[in-house]
């Protein structure tokens, strides 16, 4: 005999592995009833699943007509799923009205993702301007699509402080920009804020390209750091230090071609490689004039 669990939960997960899908979800209808937009979600999921699309519309109307806390997002959410584009914009728009959390943000997402950019752009900045200011952070990534550098550093900007928001990538706009002084501030400062890995941009953009070697190699002596020949390869280049690459190349070549692979393309991001670069030799690399990301 099958030992069927107890908790509310684990058993409603074990029930739809089984196939018994129903009863699975008589289990989450009496949770819903009782419970958050959570449990209703996991509901409706479930539902939608298995093209029960009416009785999820219904449950979501009935959650919102209720008052439960969310439950505008929660539909909006469903009819995105659903590619019920313009009616998820309008549930979003509905969760703007009620107050839900972040729910500016999430309609700032979705119009992004339609092509409805400058609509997008304006509820960002509400977004932050109403306290959301982590949503600086996917506004500056637009902005940054779309080549507007100034833009995406201001935005970013708006968002450091927030919870989970990293620092350090405000340094990357800025370098791009050619602010080098402030890019190095704001290294800085995320160094003093606990990003330690961050070290290496600083030392570059302070021009002291030595001691992000070291670094560097640092990292590549512990494992995990492939990708960090892409910066090794840079850097050498930088400081045309042309015979370590070739002495770093014979020791690659031998055992460890995904990093060898890494050296090249980061020499090749380098002004040097190409002005060192033989008639006949070709580089399709894109050049870069800071320490490149390690992917």
């Amino acid at each position: 005999m099958i030992d069927e669990p107890i908790d509310p939960d684990d058993r409603a997960e074990w029930l739809v592995e089984q196939g018994r899908v129903d009863e699975a979800i008589t289990i989450l209808e009496a949770r819903a009833r009782g419970g958050d937009w959570l449990d209703v979600d996991r509901l409706t999921d479930l539902l939608m699943e298995n093209g029960r699309v009416e009785e999820a519309e219904a449950l979501w109307r009935a959650a919102i007509e209720a008052g439960l806390p969310r439950a505008y997002g929660g539909f909006a959410d469903m009819l995105a799923d659903a590619g019920r584009t313009d009616e998820a914009i309008g549930g979003w728009r509905a969760a703007v009205e009620v107050g839900e959390p972040r729910a500016r943000a999430r309609l700032a997402v979705l119009l992004a993702r339609t092509g409805r950019v400058d609509e997008a752009i304006t509820e960002y900045w509400k977004a932050i301007a109403a306290g959301e200011a982590a949503a600086g952070v996917r506004l500056a990534k637009l902005y940054a699509r779309a080549g507007q550098l100034d833009e995406a550093a201001r935005a970013y900007r708006s968002a450091i402080g927030a919870e989970g928001v990293s620092r350090w990538p405000l340094g990357v706009l800025l370098e791009k920009l050619g602010r080098v002084d402030e890019a190095v501030a704001a290294y800085r400062a995320a160094v003093d804020a606990g990003e330690g890995h961050v070290r290496v941009r600083l030392l570059a953009a302070q021009g002291r390209l030595e001691g992000a070697t070291q670094l560097v190699r640092d990292m590549l002596a512990e494992p995990g750091h492939n990708s960090s020949y892409r910066r090794l390869g840079w850097l050498l280049t930088e400081q045309r230090r042309f015979e370590e690459i070739e002495a770093e190349a014979r020791l690659l070549k031998d055992g460890n071609l995904v990093g060898l692979s890494y050296l090249l393309s980061g020499a090749q991001q380098s002004a040097n490689f190409h002005e060192d670069c033989p008639a006949d030799c070709k580089g399709s690399v894109r050049v870069v004039r800071y320490l490149p990301e390690c992917r």
